[in-house]
């Protein structure tokens, strides 16, 4: 809970995290580990709907935005019953473990999602 007695931003980037990383790891994959490379987030996107508090039952659904040349957009809602409490969106970029540098999402990992 924020000082305002709902639902804060920083709660709903934990949720975008936590679904995420079960989306990953439903594929046998890992932030830190996906075919050679892991994932970075470049940036990251809330839109309140309507609050939320302590005691909700909340559920999170993912959907995956199209691929680009380093990676794509992951969009997230996060609802209490038919009712929408916020959508998220992160920007999901690759990088190789061995160079660090950015690059393209692993062939191996795109068939798994296809």
């Amino acid at each position: 809970m924020n000082y305002g007695g709902h639902l804060g931003n920083d709660r709903l980037l934990v949720f975008a995290q936590e679904a995420r990383a079960a989306w990953l790891g439903s594929l046998d994959c890992h932030e830190l580990s996906i075919f050679g490379t892991q994932i970075i987030l470049a940036d990251a996107a809330i839109r309140f709907q309507n609050e939320g508090f302590m005691g909700d039952e909340l559920t999170v659904s993912l959907y995956m935005g199209e691929a680009n040349r380093y990676g794509f957009d992951l969009y997230y809602r996060v609802s209490k019953g038919d009712t929408s409490i916020a959508e998220m969106k992160t920007a999901v970029l690759f990088r190789d473990n061995e160079s660090h540098q950015l690059c393209a999402p692993p062939e191996a990992f795109l068939a798994r999602i296809r």
